[in-house]
């Protein structure tokens, strides 16, 4: 294992070779988004409006199958019947709660509501990590 100011020193060549390549791929990618914007736009509004024809296309078929039951009212257009619950989220919550089932521990809130007031069945540790500024300068120790 090597000395802390040699691996410090690797530690800033290896992020000087990431940040090189990816000001590379930065240039090449806005030099191809600049080469082929028409492309682009053209791609943009033609998704844009095939999602608009798409969405008439639906609203008609709706239509059609309101007026004749008809699930298939057209070649490669169908009608799915989707069931969809409809509830207090707060009455679900409840009964969820009684029932022991269906939750989750919020761990994040957990933990901030346990820094803020000690709880008899968290206990605390300390541990130590490492971090590397992002802005290394080998220095002699």
């Amino acid at each position: 294992m090597g000395s802390l100011a040699e691996q410090i020193k690797a530690v800033i060549e290896a992020r000087e070779a990431a940040k090189v390549a990816s000001e590379a791929k930065k240039e090449s990618l806005d030099k191809w988004m600049s080469d082929n914007a028409p492309l682009i736009l053209e791609e943009t509004a033609t998704l844009e409006a095939a999602g608009k024809e798409e969405s008439l296309l639906r609203e008609i078929a709706l239509e059609v199958y309101a007026e004749t039951g008809d699930k298939a009212p057209a070649p490669g257009v169908g009608i799915r019947e989707m069931v969809r619950l409809v509830y207090d989220g707060k009455i679900a919550f409840d009964w969820a709660k009684a029932h022991k089932i269906a939750l989750k521990l919020d761990a994040k809130a957990f933990e901030k509501i346990a820094k803020a007031s000690p709880l008899d069945f968290v206990q605390t540790s300390t541990e130590a990590v490492a971090t590397i500024s992002p802005n290394l300068a080998v220095t002699e120790k």
